[in-house]
């Protein structure tokens, strides 16, 4: 018997190499749709139908100044909208498995600016915690890093942190209900609201996404530290004949300490708590409770290591609990049923920096206001959850949300989950009980000085449920991208406007779900439906699907949008209140006019408005349609008669 040391689930991504990605270049020509011959037919019967080309599925860049700001990958896409469905493709597949998180985060870096580095994965000196109280050798080598984490290497001056830490913090936090204001209250918060956005957009050109390879090298210590701690302190140990692993948990004691002004501790198998702002914990297990804080004026870098346990976790503030603000933040748990509640800025939140949050195993409970699980903005938000059946419950900005320079994103592998967003802010430019959600694969920019982020969710398997109200499930506003993929299992999708595969005012927004007989339901702006130089897509590959809208829905192009609606196979059922403008409407306002595409390419299905089964049909928009249509089954006596 020998202590060692393993490659445990929770830490088998830092050990290896994140050099076999490939960036997500896309060609200049245009070739979409390639991957699946079903649809790339469908659609060019179609087109060919109401004389347009693949070529015309295109946006100039030229309607607007274009702002350092702009993501790299929103330019590409918006260049060719056709191409977004391999975007999502790509994206999905690269983090199918545990060991491909980092390659994952950095092909995400890479999209900002389109470039692709092949990262470097430090080393630890594997030998030189040897012959010394493991506990004291943690602190002692973490506090060596402090000093090289504690701010990014960003250049901000101190007036621009300060900028950051309070009036850009309120331009996101500005959520209050409008009604409530007189006109004259109105126009002199929007003045404010211009003037701050001007004053930093016109300072933060300089300000640079946060430095991935720091990112990886904290993590890849802190995991390593971690390990040690499990495998050493808490004696798990092989029987070098059978290779049978046993852990001998012995009495630990906890271990507080301070580096400098920083807060570290090593906990127990007992049910621990933690109080205050911590740069570092490592707990091996128990029920343990987490009530921590962050001081965004102080800022520095967080770690929660937690192996096992039903564990609770509580932000006190803003900016706790895996929220990368000014600097890098991880929170890894390993299995248990856990909470978490968050408060702004929190659950994998990159806020001018890098927050991830990743959960292993468990059924899990997310909870938090603004800004929260999955948010990015001058840096990278992510929450993973492997296993279990989850919720997600946020009010605003939440859930996979890009803003300005930023990417936010969740990704579920596994279980029957449920992503809600709270009727808490009132939503202004609508009557009737509405609020805003902004939310679930959503992004958005400060019009017109700032363009947006790309916000994501990937879920790849279970019957999920996504309930919101304006501004969700897949859409975006002003230069951004929104994107819900989901994999598998039978879904509902429950929502207002500006949902469900929707891009409003030069933006892309697209909802694709592979397999499962799903449920849409959404009122208008909806459904594929690009409105003012934006294209939003709804693309359905399998299942027999029920969709119902109001109007602008189902494939409609609204002055100068492109509109994309696409179901491949499945008996499906088709609602509309208007049909006027749905199931394939392109408005010819302005210029040029706009696009509506309405495509359904098998089964016996039922329309209330514009569709028929088996049939094409034009709108009365200049380049607006549908086509239904069936692929024929072969005779069973002619697959006989061929088999013999």
């Amino acid at each position: 018997m020998k202590t060692f040391i393993p490659i445990l689930s929770l830490t088998l991504v830092l050990l290896l190499s994140c050099g076999s990605v490939i960036a997500q270049e896309l060609p200049t020509d245009s070739i979409p749709l390639n991957k699946d011959s079903l649809l790339s037919d469908g659609m060019d019967q179609l087109l060919n139908r109401l004389l347009l080309t693949r070529d015309d599925f295109t946006f100039r860049g030229d309607y607007t100044d274009k702002d350092p700001y702009r993501l790299k990958i929103v330019d590409s896409l918006m260049a060719q909208p056709l191409l977004m469905a391999d975007f999502a493709d790509n994206l999905a597949a690269e983090i199918q498995t545990d060991d491909s998180i980092f390659n994952f985060l950095n092909m995400l870096n890479s999209l900002f600016d389109g470039e692709f580095k092949n990262l470097e994965i430090p080393t630890e000196d594997q030998s030189s915690w040897e012959n010394k109280d493991i506990k004291d050798w943690i602190v002692d080598k973490f506090s060596e890093r402090l000093d090289r984490f504690v701010t990014m290497k960003m250049d901000i001056a101190d007036s621009q942190k300060e900028f950051i830490a309070s009036k850009y913090k309120e331009l996101i936090l500005d959520v209050d209900d409008y009604r409530i204001y007189s006109n004259e209250q109105l126009d002199s918060i929007q003045q404010i609201e211009e003037e701050l956005t001007k004053r930093f957009a016109s300072s933060a050109q300089n300000i640079r996404t946060p430095d991935i390879q720091n990112f990886i090298e904290l993590s890849r210590f802190a995991t390593y530290s971690g390990a040690l701690y499990y495998t050493v302190e808490c004696r798990m140990t092989r029987d070098e004949a059978t290779g049978k692993v046993t852990l001998n948990p012995k009495e630990i004691e906890r271990y507080d300490t301070i580096v400098g002004e920083f807060k570290i501790a090593l906990g127990t198998f007992e049910d621990d708590i933690y109080r205050g702002d911590f740069a570092l914990i490592i707990d091996p297990g128990g029920n343990d409770s987490y009530y921590l804080d962050y001081d965004i004026e102080n800022p520095h870098p967080t770690v929660i290591l937690d192996y096992s346990g039903d564990d609770y976790y509580s932000a006190e503030s803003d900016f706790a609990l895996a929220s990368g603000a000014l600097s890098y933040s991880i929170l890894l748990d390993g299995e248990g049923d856990d909470i978490y509640r968050g408060k702004n800025f929190s659950l994998g939140c990159g806020y001018f920096g890098i927050g991830l949050l990743w959960d292993k195993k468990g059924n899990d409970s997310y909870f938090g206001d603004t800004f929260t699980q999955g948010a990015g903005t001058f840096g990278i938000g992510l929450l993973i959850d492997n296993q279990g059946n989850d919720s997600y419950s946020g009010n605003l900005y939440c859930q996979g949300m890009g803003f300005v320079r930023g990417i936010g994103g969740i990704v579920d592998h596994d279980g029957n989950d449920s992503y809600i967003v709270q009727p808490k802010y009132k939503e202004f430019f609508h009557p009737g009980d509405h609020y805003q959600s902004l939310s679930q694969g959503f992004a958005i920019g400060l019009r017109p000085h700032m363009s947006g982020g790309f916000g994501f969710i990937c879920d790849y398997s279970g019957n999920d449920s996504y309930v919101a109200d304006f501004f969700t499930q897949g859409s975006s506003y002003w230069w951004s991208l929104g994107l819900i993929y989901d994999k598998s299992g039978n879904d509902l999708y429950s929502s207002y406007q500006y949902a469900q595969g929707a891009g409003a005012h030069m933006t892309l927004g697209m909802l694709l779900d592979c397999d499962g007989d799903d449920v849409y339901r959404s009122h208008g702006v909806c459904q594929g439906c690009g409105h003012d130089y934006s294209c939003g897509w709804l693309l359905d590959r399998g299942g027999n699907d029920i969709y119902s809208a109001n109007g602008l829905a189902q494939g409609a192009g609204q002055a100068n949008g492109i509109g994309l609606f696409f179901d491949l196979t499945g008996n499906d059922g088709y609602y509309v209140f208007t049909s006027s403008n749905t199931q394939g409407y392109g408005n010819p306002r302005r210029d040029y006019g706009s696009i509506g595409l309405f495509l359904d390419l098998d089964g016996d299905d039922r329309y209330d408005g514009n569709g028929l089964n088996n049939q094409f049909w034009r709108t009365n928009g200049k380049w607006g349609g549908g086509l239904d249509r069936t692929i024929p089954k072969p005779d069973s006596l002619t697959e006989k008669g061929a088999a013999q």
